[in-house]
């Protein structure tokens, strides 16, 4: 299975964001810095933006800002502004209604998937981006 970075790509957009202070950035400073095209940190501005987590400027002086302080963004409010998928393990949508094995992972797996989910949101709720920013040399 393929490793999803978009959150790590979230959290460095954000921080790259509060780095840059009050001045702000753009998306092409923030491309470079992740090594990708403006056009993907673009959309994923506009996802954070979403969730009040960043401002847009448009025009020529135009680019980001943080709309917060840092010490006020979690990792937890990233993760919601860009994942979309309700936690990071979900249950498969089809399986064989008539195999044994496919019943038992359908009755017993969210449990344990919840529990996963949950402890996942309730660590990135506790680590903020001024956090990570301190710990930047």
């Amino acid at each position: 299975m393929a490793k999803n970075s978009q959150m790590a790509s979230a959290v460095h957009i954000v921080c790259f964001v509060a780095y840059a202070g009050e001045e702000g950035t753009t998306s092409e400073a923030i491309a470079r810095s992740l090594q990708t095209n403006a056009v993907v940190v673009r959309k994923m501005l506009k996802l954070l933006e979403g969730e009040g987590l960043v401002e847009l400027r448009q025009g020529k002086n135009g680019g980001v800002v943080l709309a917060r302080d840092p010490a006020d963004i979690t990792l937890g409010q990233i993760y919601k502004a860009v994942e979309r998928e309700e936690g990071v393990l979900s249950m498969r949508s089809q399986v064989s209604p008539r195999c044994p094995v496919a019943r038992g992972m359908r009755s017993l797996l969210p449990a344990v998937f919840g529990s996963a989910n949950e402890a996942v949101q309730d660590s990135l709720s506790r680590t903020t981006v001024a956090g990570l920013l301190s710990a930047i040399p």
